[in-house]
């Protein structure tokens, strides 16, 4: 009876931990948005009607440079799409043969 139980306890406890970790992993996750540009202006980069703004520092305000309107890309969020903070933070562009 007693290994039982404390079988059970630690079943319980993983179950537990493992409720915990999952939201805290799945809102790491980079969020992707994939579609065709339809605006760029200053930073800010329009897919599929929708407008995001890019950030300042690090590699897809460069991106940014390379892209035009017509351009298939993906476009890596920092959050999720709508958020008042989230900005785009990598940009690649789909070639198409």
């Amino acid at each position: 009876m007693k290994h039982s139980a404390h079988k059970l306890i630690g079943v319980l406890c993983a179950a537990g931990l493992a409720l915990q970790v999952a939201p805290a992993l799945s809102s790491r996750a980079p969020t992707l948005v994939s579609g065709s540009v339809t605006s760029i202006e200053g930073r800010q980069i329009t897919v599929n009607g929708t407008s995001y703004a890019v950030r300042l520092q690090g590699a897809a305000l460069r991106q940014l440079e390379q892209v035009h309107i017509g351009d298939k890309v993906d476009l890596v969020l920092s959050g999720p799409p709508g958020a008042a903070s989230t900005q785009v933070s990598a940009i690649r562009i789909r070639h198409t043969n």
